[in-house]
């Protein structure tokens, strides 16, 4: 027979008078602007992340592990086994950081100086674990808790899910379940944001709109989307049309957000958030009101003084 547990009244008042007193723990300003009234950050919190394959997925994640590294300190835990060798990665984490390439080809390319600066804070915020061979999810969460018993860190990152190994003799739906109930365990025990990225299926690639490109994926893409939907407390999808006119638009819909009190309220289904890709910045941009382009790690150092690399 499982444990159980019945909340005595006393643990119900206790945390009821807690929250009078000093209210929830909402969701901190991600610094672009257009983002926050849907999707915030917030710990405790698992939010699962979809897009097609070289839509920039990972390049966009990172945008909003950086926005919180620079607003917040945030230290990252990552296992992204499409995104090795993790040198390449550090630089285009220093890259997004300085807002200049380290390409020799470029003739405005980064100081060496800088740019060695620049890979520091990358390491020094973005951890990142690789395996000899392609691990289990349970394999990847317990080296999570290992590290964790040494290192202090904000948020956890597993790109892809698709990538882990499923147990043999094990129905991919009860390794999904499984997968994302330890994860929900993780989070409960350490207070950490996670990110998760899955892959959408093979129909949503499909699509196309009357223009001929590809429409967004949405939660019901994904394999065994309600699962992953229901799972979830936001569920971010990241899209562009690389080969429109406008390739350098990512658009993220905010598709599901449990605690929206908190955390913020999901985009209409036809106005997500656009960010803006700069290739010579190496990063995003949003327009505000007035329609110029903002660069949000720029202003983490106009409104908080450092000394950041710019």
């Amino acid at each position: 027979m499982a444990l159980y547990k019945v909340t005595s009244k006393q643990e119900v008042t206790d945390y009821c008078k807690e929250i009078y007193s000093n209210g929830y723990t909402k969701g901190l300003t991600s610094g672009i602007k257009p983002l926050d009234p849907h999707y915030t950050f917030r710990k405790g919190e698992l939010t699962i992340m979809t897009g097609f394959a070289n839509i920039g997925k990972t390049t966009t994640q990172l945008f909003l592990m950086m926005m919180a590294s620079k607003l917040y300190d945030y230290k990252w835990l990552m296992y992204c086994p499409e995104n090795e060798p993790i040198g390449d990665l550090m630089i285009d984490i220093a890259e997004m950081y300085c807002g200049k390439t380290a390409d020799k080809e470029f003739s405005d390319r980064i100081s060496q100086d800088n740019y060695l600066r620049a890979i520091e804070w990358a390491y020094e915020h973005f951890t990142v674990l690789t395996f000899d061979e392609t691990p289990t999810v349970d394999e990847v969460l317990e080296s999570f808790e290992e590290y964790l018993q040494v290192v202090e860190i904000d948020g956890i990152s597993i790109d892809p899910l698709n990538d882990l190994k499923a147990p043999p003799k094990m129905s991919k739906y009860d390794y999904y379940y499984d997968a994302l109930s330890n994860v929900r365990r993780f989070i409960k025990r350490h207070n950490v944001m996670f990110y998760l990225v899955v892959h959408p299926g093979t129909a949503a690639n499909r699509r196309r709109n009357e223009d001929g490109t590809r429409p967004a994926p949405n939660m019901s893409d994904v394999e065994f989307g309600a699962m992953f939907g229901n799972r979830a407390d936001n569920f971010l999808v990241f899209h562009r049309n690389p080969q429109s006119e406008k390739w350098n638009v990512t658009e993220i819909h905010a598709q599901k957000i449990k605690f929206q009190k908190l955390v913020g309220v999901p985009t209409p289904e036809l106005t997500p958030v656009c960010l803006f890709y700069s290739y010579s910045l190496r990063r995003f941009r949003y327009l505000n009101e007035n329609g110029t382009l903002i660069d949000p790690i720029q202003e983490t150092i106009i409104k908080r003084p450092t000394n950041d690399i710019f």
